[in-house]
């Protein structure tokens, strides 16, 4: 590995790690004001919208570099949501609250990621109506 390469992974290793330290802690602000499960529930969801809005404008569209993408994808919403967490509460709580908890999340983290992705497309379509392509 040469100078370049080491010097390059090392700062992709600093991006994303603060990108996790922010995750982190807005993780834990989250929760603190709404409770545990709401917490979970609500940076779930939206880490969800965001990651499909990042990953479709990063991978589709090309607006988003490599770390940007790197710093919000991996470090920021990697850090802001949580499936240790959903899965320990949702272990913790009886029964019937633990399935509702389940359905909630796989549901509504999968609705954030489309809609993330269909934020994106509104954007790039209303972008093409207005210069006219």
């Amino acid at each position: 590995m040469n100078d370049n390469s080491s010097t390059e992974r090392a700062l992709d290793l600093l991006i994303i790690g603060a990108g996790g330290f922010f995750g982190a802690i807005s993780r834990f602000m989250i929760a603190g004001q709404l409770g545990p499960a709401s917490g979970t529930l609500v940076v779930n969801v939206l880490g969800s919208i965001l990651l499909g809005f990042l990953m479709y404008n990063s991978e589709y569209l090309g607006y988003v570099s490599p770390r940007i993408r790197m710093f919000f994808g991996i470090g920021f919403l990697g850090s802001l949501t949580t499936f240790s967490t959903f899965t320990v509460q949702t272990f913790q709580m009886p029964l019937v609250e633990a399935v509702f908890n389940v359905i909630a999340n796989v549901l509504l983290t999968l609705g954030g990621v489309f809609a993330g992705r269909g934020i994106v497309v509104y954007i790039v379509k209303k972008g093409e109506e207005r210069s006219g392509l």
